[in-house]
């Protein structure tokens, strides 16, 4: 017992003494440099300390038959621990051998691997382990052959690893190979799962039929996983909740999840009309007028000359004058009218040198729309954020963002983000925009951004969420570690725009209608839109007041004869 204490230096050493030898026990609890030692009933249901990293439990069993579910409840106890079962028997029996044999094979059923035990009538000569692969076999050693646990998985004899892909690109991509006509797993994920077979020596092999381009949601993964025996799901989730830990691996990644907000795209030319034709400027230019206009009909009705309503109303010199265009006056005018037309010369100067500088500026240098950035940039923009379905309820707190949410299922999510289209905004992690960002160069000019202005998560850790049976966590996790180490997650990310072009499912075109490319300074008839329309709505006022005038005028006369 101390070189199996030894080897694995136990931070606490936990103890269910109901059949162990009282002699046995008091020779170890005086072993030298013994740990912590915590006694425990066979039937307590107290979970072991959370404190403690590298518990070994002892558990000594009577040679009678246990029941399956009894065993099961025991190892779940001891799950993730090494542990050492005694088997106390006074002589050796079939009792005692079936007792060993049915508990080592639960163990198998459970994927409980660090386990040995010892048999009492074996008088410390023989422990007991099992080998799980290719088949479920006894193992009898010597004490002196070590080590004496089997620390992990190392080689499964070309046995099937089975994996079940969530297709959630670029993480995880199945397309055929046209070469061979075969499955290829590619992507971080993918890739990840291939060394992990090629490490343990094993084949891979999917539960069920997959179909390519099919993306499964992780609650469906689930639901499959509890369906088929799946040793791994070939996805990463996020880290959000405290009854994740026990099964999680290592973090594979680190990533932001973060809003991906359409860029925006120039105004068309016929647009600039109606920026330097603004209700906000004509309102000016109305007061310029009407003020000119009233002063200059002020200073003919103080100085007794004949004047009429239009005068106030629409004073012909001021409008004129505020236009930059010439108006023709009498010779003999007074200093402070002289004053008047000076002040409207500089302001007609100044309009028609600012609004032509503003004209020709805006013509070759078109402005932009607004550009979102932040979550309130998008709710002022009135673009809809389209999310996960699934992800809306258990992933996402939306409800401080007073965003409006337009839920999908998986598949429809991911096409509408990976084909870009530009009436919402999604949410992206940082290697997916890392592959959209590559996707862009493409394309005549980009059409979205990624802001970290608008972040869901910061540093969100990716990982693999295991089944509960499960003993590939500590193959998994070592192999996070040496990825990490010797570069090859970077490369598997980089890969992932080759997997997705490999694969059929970049798009190479450009998912705007931009307009062709135009000669420079050359404007075209659409340009003048509303130029056109206001030249037509004011041409129909003006007959309109044309056709109000004549009926006037008839009217005067008709009532005048009478």
């Amino acid at each position: 017992m101390g070189e199996v204490l030894w080897e694995s230096q136990p931070s606490l050493l936990m103890i269910r003494y109901d059949y162990c030898p009282e002699d046995w026990l008091q020779r170890l609890l005086v072993e030298p440099q013994l740990p912590p030692v915590v006694l425990q009933s066979l039937n307590s249901t107290t979970p072991p300390s959370s404190h403690f990293s590298r518990a070994l439990h002892l558990i000594c069993l009577s040679s009678v038959d246990y029941p399956a579910e009894q065993l099961a409840a025991l190892l779940e106890t001891v799950r993730g621990a090494r542990s050492i079962f005694y088997i106390s028997a006074a002589v050796a029996n079939a009792s005692s051998y079936h007792v060993l044999h049915s508990l080592l094979r639960q163990c198998y059923k459970l994927k409980v691997l660090p386990v040995i035990a010892l048999m009492s009538v074996d008088a410390g000569q023989f422990y007991y382990r099992y080998r799980p692969y290719p088949r479920f076999e006894l193992e009898q050693r010597a004490l002196d052959q070590r080590p004496f646990f089997v620390a992990h998985l190392s080689n499964m004899q070309r046995q099937p690893l089975i994996l079940l892909p969530d297709q959630k690109h670029p993480r995880t991509i199945i397309y055929t190979d046209w070469r061979t006509g075969s499955q290829v797993l590619a992507g971080s994920v993918g890739r990840f799962m291939r060394t992990l077979a090629w490490k343990l020596n094993a084949t891979i092999q999917f539960p069920m039929q997959i179909k390519s381009g099919v993306g499964l949601h992780y609650k469906e993964l689930l639901t499959l996983i509890e369906q088929f025996q799946v040793d791994v799901p070939a996805t990463v989730v996020q880290l959000m909740r405290p009854e994740q830990l026990p099964l999680i691996s290592f973090p594979f990644e680190l990533s932001h999840i973060c809003l991906m907000i359409p860029r925006a795209q120039q105004l068309p030319i016929k647009e600039v009309y109606l920026i330097l034709g603004s209700v906000y400027h004509l309102l000016i230019a109305l007061a310029v007028v009407y003020s000119f206009g009233l002063l200059l009909s002020l200073h003919r009705c103080l100085t007794g000359q004949a004047i009429s309503l239009v005068d106030f109303l629409l004073n012909d010199v001021a409008l004129r004058g505020v236009l930059g265009q010439s108006f023709g006056h009498t010779l003999h005018t007074s200093i402070y009218v002289s004053t008047i037309f000076l002040m409207l010369a500089v302001l007609g100067l100044n309009v028609s040198s600012i609004h032509e500088a503003a004209l020709g500026t805006l013509l070759t240098h078109p402005p932009k729309y607004f550009q979102p950035r932040r979550f309130a940039d998008v709710q002022r923009a009135q673009l809809p954020l389209v999310v996960d379905g699934e992800d809306l309820e258990n992933s996402y707190d939306l409800s401080e963002l007073d965003l409006r949410l337009l839920p999908m299922n998986s598949s429809d999510y991911h096409s509408h983000r990976n084909k870009m289209n530009q009436s919402h905004v999604y949410f992206a992690s940082r290697l997916k925009w890392t592959l959209l960002s590559e996707q862009q160069k493409y394309f005549p000019h980009e059409v979205f951004l990624y802001s970290m202005d608008a972040c869901i998560r910061t540093l969100t850790h990716m990982v693999f969420q295991l089944p509960k049976s499960t003993w590939f966590l500590e193959p998994i996790t070592r192999l996070i570690l040496d990825a990490r180490d010797f570069g090859l997650f970077q490369h598997w990310v980089d890969m992932h725009f080759y997997d997705m072009a490999a694969a059929g499912l970049l798009s190479f075109t450009d998912p705007l209608q931009r307009e062709p490319q135009r000669l420079k300074e050359a404007l075209r008839l659409e340009d003048l839109q509303w130029i056109w329309i206001a030249y037509g709505a004011l041409l129909m006022l003006a007959t309109l007041v044309l056709v109000l005038e004549i009926l006037l005028k008839r009217v005067q006369q008709r009532f005048g004869r009478s």
